[in-house]
């Protein structure tokens, strides 16, 4: 049990990431219905865009996040335009696959661009942990937990105390009802689904500093964003954010802890994402911070 308060931040700092990746999901499935395969891609796509500026490049942090901010911001538009709009009107699963199909080419074009070979944005400098009782961390993990504090609260701030978060909610609510009082739905679906690209994006540059970049990243991140919001419950984002933390803290007590002199191997921590959704769509559908819905 000495290792248990290492793990418990470890956890917050999965947790962290997560709900960045995650919750973006959400906001976007709360309001199209969609389920977006490519999110964990896009969430790839914005990484590689920021080390591709900074390290490549070789630009300040200002000037890499603006070309990444700009980047991912039409890359958005231009998925929402050619890869979801168009389908999602049609059927729920037709745009899953549109966007299963999006991941793949994201995934190639990367792949051809940058390599399959692993790479990082902490490349020509060291971080040395800072040690408090006995618990270590790096600058860059307290800035990956306090700038998920930061934005998550901006973007409930957003959703619930501004003109712009009220139109999301009735769209969600009641689209035929929303649209009626005058307001555009199809604009505040671009708004949001760019909104959970940029959030994905930034999840993915925090990945890269803290870890690595691979162009295989984005399955792991989609399943476990997925993960994140089936446990959370489906469209419901904050139950989706606590959702994320519940996943970084099982996946790291359970491959830190012994169980009777026996432990998991590290390679086991991804798949606890999958027992979760089974787990979850078994015994409790609607997630465990989200309410059943009533069937005639």
């Amino acid at each position: 049990m000495d290792i248990l308060p290492q793990l418990l931040v470890n956890a917050l700092i999965a947790g962290s990431i997560y709900a960045l990746a995650s919750s973006g999901l959400s906001l976007t499935y709360g309001l199209l219905r969609i389920l977006n395969f490519a999110h964990g891609h896009i969430m790839m796509l914005g990484a590689y865009v920021f080390y591709w500026a900074r390290i490549e490049q070789e630009l300040g942090l200002a000037g890499s996040a603006l070309i990444t901010l700009g980047f991912i911001s039409v890359f958005g538009l231009f998925a929402m335009w050619g890869f979801v709009l168009p389908f999602s009107k049609y059927s729920f699963f037709l745009a899953f696959v549109t966007t299963l199909a999006l991941s793949i080419m994201l995934e190639s074009i990367v792949s051809m661009q940058f390599g399959v070979n692993v790479k990082s944005l902490t490349t020509g400098f060291d971080i040395e942990s800072i040690e408090f009782h006995g618990v270590y961390i790096t600058p860059i993990q307290i800035l990956i937990i306090s700038s998920a504090v930061l934005i998550l609260g901006a973007m409930a701030f957003v959703i619930h105390c501004t003109s712009i978060g009220r139109r999301l909610r009735a769209v969600a609510e009641f689209q035929p009802g929303a649209e009626g009082l005058g307001l555009s739905s199809k604009r505040l679906y671009y708004t949001s689904f760019v909104a959970g690209c940029l959030l994905a994006s930034y999840a993915g540059i925090l990945v890269g500093y803290e870890t690595n970049l691979q162009p295989l990243m984005g399955n792991t991140y989609t399943i476990k964003a997925f993960a994140a919001m089936v446990l959370g419950g489906l469209g419901n984002i904050w139950g989706t954010v606590l959702g994320s933390y519940v996943l970084g803290l099982v996946e790291n007590l359970s491959i830190g802890l012994d169980f009777g002199g026996y432990s998991l191997p590290a390679g086991y921590k991804d798949a606890f994402a999958f027992v979760i959704i089974l787990c979850v769509l078994l015994f409790r559908p609607q997630g465990l911070f989200g309410t059943a819905n009533r069937r005639a």
